[in-house]
């Protein structure tokens, strides 16, 4: 059995308040769950999930919360973590009218196989 994990990536110079920090981590964690969704209604949620989705789901892993200095450097993650197939969910917008609408303000990558999501990740620090 694959060692599964989800790292979700916050962007540390928007200085966000705690609160702020969990209510975005807790979105992105789960929102690979609603953009898989194949119903076409708008009360139920069809989703088909990967091995390593549900078996994050059952419990055999739990996300793992890290920092990054820029939009710059969030991209960049993004960016390796498609060309490896990692699913990348975003949260964006702005923040304080301090970041632009489009701005990354934090997102998860997976849940995914451990060895391919820590190729990407390098020695960041959790915030």
């Amino acid at each position: 059995m694959k060692n599964v994990k989800q790292v979700i990536i916050v962007r540390k110079d928007l200085k966000l308040r705690r609160a702020t920090v969990a209510s975005l981590t807790s979105q992105a964690a789960t929102k690979f769950l609603t953009e898989n969704n194949e119903s076409d209604r708008l009360d139920e949620l069809y989703v088909k999930l990967s091995y390593e989705e549900v078996a994050w789901l059952q419990g055999s892993g739990e996300p793992v919360i890290l920092g990054v200095e820029s939009q710059l450097a969030i991209d960049d993650l993004i960016f390796r973590a498609k060309l490896l197939g990692i699913s990348v969910h975003s949260i964006t917008g702005s923040y304080a009218k301090s970041t632009e609408d489009d701005s990354v303000l934090c997102a998860a990558f997976g849940p995914d196989d451990e060895e391919l999501i820590n190729r990407i990740m390098g020695n960041l620090k959790s915030i």
